[in-house]
């Protein structure tokens, strides 16, 4: 029964656009408090402070460790797509899209017995789903979010090790970077995770 619940999860991922998708197991995944604080040290990430679903709002790697260890499975998502894409206006489909895999495959695992499943992405909300409003409702003004049923955390919040999570998944971790964007071959990545409890 697990397996099969598990393969109707990643063919939910793939059917809604995922390049690639594992299920690892939840220990698998690296938080790492130093990364959560690239979103508000020495670099503070311009989305800081602006989304319910980004630093200081969220609670971080603590938070995260405490679902960890509720959870056996994780499904990691990879959406692939050419660096030429990835640093155009375009990237930002892109990151809804992701956005959009992850929540349907959080929302179909509470529906098939996983209650307490929870999904993050990339790229911030704010500015992926409410780049035209002046600000996050839901800090602003205490209200629901206005486009809960796709908008997931970002991983960087939490802590989540990326890279690590690339190679646990069994994927290259490599990337194309904004140097060799005009390489027509040069192939980039954005990840996504649901974690299964």
């Amino acid at each position: 029964m697990l397996k099969q619940n598990l393969k109707q999860l990643i063919h939910e991922a793939e059917r809604l656009g995922a390049s690639a998708c594992a299920v690892i197991s939840s220990k698998e995944i690296q938080v790492k408090d130093d990364l959560a604080a690239l979103c508000n040290g020495e670099y503070t990430c311009p989305n800081y402070g602006l989304a319910s679903s980004c630093p200081p709002f969220v609670k971080g790697p603590a938070e995260f460790r405490k679902w960890q260890s509720q959870s056996r499975y994780s499904i990691t998502v990879k959406i692939e797509l050419p660096a030429s894409v990835m640093f155009s206006d375009e990237r930002k489909s892109v990151m809804q899209l992701l956005h959009q895999i992850v929540a349907a495959v959080e929302q179909k695992a509470i529906k098939i017995g996983f209650g307490k499943s929870k999904a993050f992405a990339g790229g911030s909300c704010k500015e992926l789903f409410c780049d035209d409003q002046e600000k996050c409702c839901v800090i602003a003004e205490n209200r629901p979010c206005r486009h809960i049923e796709f908008a997931r955390p970002s991983m960087s919040g939490f802590g989540i090790d990326v890279i690590q999570l690339m190679k646990s998944s069994g994927w290259s971790a490599q990337k194309a970077n904004n140097a060799n964007v005009s390489d027509k071959d040069a192939i980039s990545w954005v990840a996504g995770l649901i974690i299964l409890a």
